[in-house]
């Protein structure tokens, strides 16, 4: 935990989902401001013809992010976090902004285990803690 997991409609090179998962660790890091080695990265590519929603014109492929993280963050950070995550998938992947989705989901840190314990609940001191790389 934190945990970004996203749904691509397509299939993408190695390089590319690498780069991407890269700079979604950075940003997470940077933005929920915690240490660069906590936010994990899966990618699954459901292939172009598995992952739809209903636009104005009828089906139109997405990329689902979810992004789990630990409870005690503003809303503002959620926002500025989505909106970067949109820009990476964006210019990383070259799909449309208004196909890329975001839902986030929050847990308390009784919730997420980690190296043998519970973690704990977010708080400001944790982006000191330890630089980011």
């Amino acid at each position: 935990m934190p945990y970004l997991h996203l749904d691509l409609p397509g299939r993408y090179p190695a390089a590319q989902k690498r780069e991407l998962a890269m700079r979604l660790c950075r940003l997470y890091a940077d933005v929920m401001q915690t240490q660069s080695w906590r936010p994990n990265v899966g990618i699954a590519e459901l292939g172009e013809v598995n992952l739809f929603h209903i636009g104005p014109n009828g089906l139109e492929p997405i990329v689902m992010v979810l992004v789990e993280f630990r409870a005690g963050r503003p809303a503002e950070f959620r926002l500025k976090l989505a909106d970067g995550i949109v820009d990476a998938c964006v210019e990383v992947l070259g799909v449309p902004r208004r196909f890329v989705l975001v839902e986030f989901t929050s847990h308390v840190g009784e919730e997420i285990y980690r190296d043998g314990k519970w973690v704990a609940d977010w708080t400001p001191e944790e982006a000191a803690a330890v630089p980011a790389n």
